[in-house]
């Protein structure tokens, strides 16, 4: 909750910070692309997807930790199977997979779900998964306070194009259904609309990536002797030669059924909010 409400924060402000600092303000290019005023479609399409992208940056940079810490609780049975198996070989030549989600993505947020394979008779947690602090502790022990931010790149490239897709198309979808209808508002409709497709693109163009990271993630706490990737590109190609090019996108399914009501919803309570708010503290809308 609190990185959403804060990824959301971070876009409206640069949002406005943009349209008060254009240096473009004057200029009128072809399709309003050259400045941030918001008067064209690909105008609000352009402040949107800056904005956005600047604020997956920041959230990636304040959460990788959290993210990292969750990715582990999810995979610390998987993880614990390596630890344990009497099979090293066997063990290495089978990569874990991973589950995340998004802030914004958030998407926020913060996560996606992500097909792993199924374990008969895995073995209990290891004891280091035992809470969140365990788990920070544990990385702390192995990696050094840096081990908290493993990972790191991935993650920025992935919030911060993630976002900038996510907010970008939304507010591309919603300032295009204003002009079709002729208004001057939107409506819940609208919203949920807007908010569900931006949801759905989203997870479309960045669900590779997302796979990728969470990947290289789990490999954070994995036992010595265990296969490891020395790079995302070594990530993935053994992926692709693995799966294919339908690899790069297992899972995504159950992410995109979920995609278009959760985000849809999510929007028009934002509206509702923020409309409520503004009203209160005497701002325009």
């Amino acid at each position: 909750s609190a990185a959403k409400s804060l990824s959301f924060s971070v876009f409206e402000e640069t949002k406005h910070w943009l349209r008060r600092h254009d240096p473009f303000a004057a200029q009128q290019a072809p399709l309003g692309l050259a400045n941030f005023q918001r008067k064209t479609v690909g105008s609000v399409a352009l402040s949107a997807g800056l904005s956005g992208s600047i604020s997956g940056a920041v959230i990636a940079i304040l959460c990788c930790p959290l993210e990292l810490i969750k990715v582990q609780m999810q995979l610390a049975r998987l993880l614990n199977r390596d630890l344990t198996s009497s099979d090293t070989a066997t063990a290495a030549s089978k990569p874990v997979g991973a589950l995340v989600s998004t802030p914004a993505g958030t998407l926020q947020g913060g996560g996606a779900a992500i097909a792993t394979r199924q374990l008969r008779n895995a073995p209990a947690a290891p004891p280091w998964a035992a809470s969140n602090l365990s788990v920070l502790r544990e990385i702390v022990r192995r990696r050094g306070p840096s081990g908290m931010y493993y990972g790191i790149g991935l993650h920025i490239v992935r919030d911060s194009s993630g976002t900038a897709i996510y907010f970008a198309s939304y507010e591309t979808v919603k300032e295009t259904l204003r002009r079709l209808t002729g208004s001057d508002t939107t409506g819940p409709l609208t919203h949920m609309l807007a908010g569900g497709t931006c949801g759905v693109v989203s997870w479309l163009l960045i669900f590779p990536v997302d796979l990728i990271k969470s990947t290289m993630q789990s490999q954070v706490l994995k036992p010595k002797g265990a296969k490891t990737f020395a790079s995302s590109l070594q990530c993935l190609r053994d992926i692709h030669s693995r799966l294919g090019l339908a690899g790069l996108y297992r899972g995504i399914s159950v992410s995109l059924i979920r995609a278009f009501p959760i985000h849809g919803l999510n929007f028009v309570v934002y509206e509702w909010a923020r409309a409520h708010i503004c009203r209160l503290a005497g701002r325009p809308e």
